[in-house]
């Protein structure tokens, strides 16, 4: 292990082996890694037209796209994006929810009224002329409509790469049916069958026995990070060849990928995944169990972890069948629930016995030893304590990897955000400017793509 930077300032901790000559140079790519400044941006020759409205998958694809160096122009409505008001418990900074903060990263902001004035829908199909790409979130049909759909702007912009967001996706009987029915996270979490899939199994007592939503809008964020993945690809496909594509991302396809895996097997075996709470529905143990002051994460499924997982817990040959009860893999998978509980229970017996550090310095403590032993059959448990918000923020990991930026901006004050999900030597992500008022890049955007000033007025 090595430590790079000033003495007693931790700048980047790796792995290397040796001194040899590559470390000068290893050295530099660390470097690069932590300081995206100065480096080319990846998509800085890339023009967006972000007219997703009240959705945040589209808001969020935009995001990638704007911070990886490309122009978004993000199109409002003249009241503002209904976006700009979903926020937890109400907070915002300046009256604008955090999330829309933080996805409003690098963007420039356009008011047109895309429902109500032909002049604006003419100005947006001006703009798409000289776009790259088109993210859109409007009922399936509705951009067609009004004449601003991917077959018209892609008669005058051969190489755009329209990117539609919806529920059910631009065909189909039932994308047909639910057009008009707004693409929102809860209904794909719903619709993807994966909330069936999450809490505590149907035989525990109401309101136990209820399925659970996944965490912060993951719908909308895996629907976002397919889009701009599937734009991104697009890009690739526009540069060799010219031709730009439609791209559909309907959220339910989105976010029922990552239920594949159980969906197939319940197919093929005609035996669907039941809810089954704590439990793994592969791998175990795989979980969290209670412990002195909190939770801890365990995941040790191979038969070798499992093992070294049971000698740091004391449970090796625990009333002399413990060990062989639970020898191998099949033995553990949670197939059938009682069986799998008694043993869930039975290791929480003994991980309420330490506090989360302590179990987390007894796997540590096995692992580097079970590395220079060639009797321990290289068993690595892995635990982690279960992080609140408020402790995960003090954990100078974050600081080190720059994973959250603190902004000073004249209508927000004081924010922070995420920034540099992904490290990068040679074209990283940045965060340049949170700004984002309502319209206030008007002018900029009417002088730069030849705009002529709309009326104030005019009749749709």
């Amino acid at each position: 292990m090595k430590l790079f930077g000033k003495r007693n300032k931790e700048v980047a901790y790796t792995r290397y082996s040796g001194a040899g000559s590559g470390l000068t140079a290893w050295r530099e790519t660390i470097e690069k890694l932590m300081q995206p400044e100065g480096r080319p941006e990846a998509l800085d020759d890339v023009m967006v037209l972000d007219a997703s409205e009240g959705n945040f998958a589209g808001i969020i694809a935009a995001g990638f796209f704007a911070e990886f160096g490309a122009e978004v122009i993000k199109i409002e409505p003249p009241q503002g994006d209904p976006a700009r008001c979903m926020t937890p418990f109400g907070k915002t900074a300046a009256g604008i929810g955090i999330p829309f903060i933080v996805e409003g990263r690098n963007k420039r902001y356009m008011t047109l009224d895309l429902k109500n004035s032909a002049r604006d829908r003419s100005d947006f199909a001006r703009l798409a002329q000289k776009a790259t790409v088109v993210i859109e979130t409007y009922p399936a049909g509705q951009m067609d409509a009004w004449g601003i759909g991917y077959r018209q702007l892609s008669a005058d912009n051969a190489g755009l790469i329209y990117i539609a967001v919806t529920p059910y996706g631009q065909y189909s009987q039932k994308a047909e049916v639910y057009a008009h029915m707004p693409d929102t996270d809860i209904t794909t979490q719903a619709g993807s069958g994966l909330s069936a899939q999450m809490g505590d199994p149907a035989t525990q007592p109401e309101p136990y026995n209820w399925p659970l939503k996944a965490g912060m809008w993951m719908g909308w964020y895996i629907s976002g990070l397919s889009a701009a993945l599937g734009g991104t690809v697009a890009l690739i496909h526009r540069k060799r060849t010219g031709e730009g594509q439609m791209v559909d991302v309907a959220g339910m396809d989105a976010y029922a990928s990552i239920t594949g895996m159980p969906a197939a097997i319940g197919y093929t075996w005609d035996n669907a995944r039941p809810r089954i709470g704590v439990l793994d529905f592969i791998l175990y143990p795989y979980g969290h169990w209670k412990c002195k002051d909190g939770y801890v994460a365990i995941a040790a499924p191979r038969d070798h972890d499992f093992r070294a997982l049971v000698k740091i817990l004391g449970l090796w040959g625990w009333t002399g069948t413990f060990e062989n009860n639970w020898r191998y893999t099949s033995d553990r998978i949670p197939d059938i629930l009682e069986q799998a509980m008694r043993l869930h229970k039975q290791i929480e017996e003994r991980t309420l016995l330490y506090t989360a550090d302590q179990l987390v310095f007894k796997a540590l403590k096995y692992a580097s030893k079970a590395a220079r032993s060639k009797w321990r059959g290289g068993g690595v448990p892995i635990i982690m304590k279960v992080m609140t918000p408020e402790s995960a923020l003090e954990n100078k990991q974050w600081h080190v990897r720059k994973s959250f930026t603190e902004f000073e901006d004249q209508t927000l004050g004081k924010v922070m955000i995420t920034s540099g999900f992904v490290k990068m030597s040679e074209s990283p992500p940045r965060i340049k400017w949170v700004t984002c008022d309502i319209g206030k890049d008007n002018a900029y955007v009417r002088s730069k793509y030849g705009l002529a000033h709309a009326e104030m007025e005019e009749v749709a």
